[in-house]
């Protein structure tokens, strides 16, 4: 008599590791070809640079605003430095006519008769007196 040996029994295939073990091959293959592939990178420092053009750009259509709006304004001869000039420091331009009138004559407000009346002499007494 001859002894058999029993087979070991066939191992069932296991679907679900088979799949994991698929998909991590496959991810790695991917990845090597995208890692490797030149036309990935480029595409990337395209984005970058492309992006860096739209600040520059949007930058340059601020300064284009800025500088269209300074020119409206020197065409409707409205210069801010010398609006300043005028209405903060009473400066005059060269050409102007200036006009000067007594204090108290385009007010609505009249001064004090002792002021009309005797404004110089209010204003010397008191140097003559330390004399």
């Amino acid at each position: 008599m001859t002894v058999r040996k029993q087979a070991k029994p066939a191992r069932e295939p296991r679907p679900l590791a088979a799949f994991f073990v698929s998909l991590a091959v496959s991810a790695l293959l991917l990845g090597g070809l995208l890692a490797g592939d030149r036309r990935v990178m480029e595409l990337r420092k395209a984005k970058v640079e492309l992006k860096e053009l739209d600040h520059k750009i949007a930058e340059a259509r601020a300064e284009n605003a800025r500088l269209n709006a300074a020119i409206e304004a020197a065409n409707r001869e409205e210069f801010p430095a010398e609006k300043v000039a005028r209405e903060e420091l009473n400066l005059v331009h060269p050409e102007d006519l200036v006009l000067l009138y007594p204090p108290g004559t385009l007010s609505r407000d009249k001064p004090t008769p002792a002021a009309a009346r005797f404004p110089r002499a209010i204003a010397t007494a008191a140097p003559s007196a330390a004399h």
